[in-house]
């Protein structure tokens, strides 16, 4: 029986393995991004988004350290824009919105202390559906916050992963 077991979670791994599935680990970045700082150009007094937070994280666990400080960093991530928005895609009869479609996009790019740039301004965008339940209405915005984290997350690994694609 721990045979079969075994060879069946073999089997798995090589074909996972053989079809490219890779787990995301620790993301080989340029050497230039060794210290980073994260800008946000958001309105003065408004806190940086939901992305800009993310990023942070997610450079820090691939080995980058994130200084708060400019004039320490060796490369500077630029959120030039970002924001999410929402729209009705569906009603019913009476008018109660049913559907909605959740957008959320962002531009960036990133510099080198000696001003070259490593990535000019790029969009980045992602988006997801939304059904609205009236028995759930109390949940209904919990789940747009839930989503729009999942799109951030998601779109920090669209930069993680495009930073990646860099030769140095």
């Amino acid at each position: 029986m721990h045979e079969r077991i075994r060879s069946g979670l073999g089997l798995v791994i090589l074909l996972l393995a053989g079809c490219g599935f890779q787990l995301r680990g620790q993301a080989q970045l340029p050497p230039e991004m060794a210290v980073t700082y994260v800008q946000s150009q958001q309105a003065i007094g408004v806190p940086p988004g939901v992305l800009s937070r993310r990023l942070q994280t997610l450079l820090a666990s691939n080995g980058v350290t994130v200084t708060r400080d400019p004039d320490q960093a060796t490369a500077t991530l630029t959120i030039l824009r970002e924001g999410s928005s929402r729209r009705t895609v569906a009603a019913d009869r009476f008018d109660v919105k049913r559907a909605y479609w959740l957008a959320y996009d962002a531009s960036y790019q990133v510099t080198l202390r000696n001003g070259k740039t490593l990535v000019p301004a790029e969009s980045i965008s992602a988006n997801r559906s939304l059904l609205f339940d009236e028995n759930r209405v109390l949940g209904f915005e919990a789940a747009q916050e839930s989503l729009v984290d999942s799109m951030a997350e998601d779109m920090a690994w669209q930069i993680i992963r495009r930073l990646q694609a860099i030769k140095s």
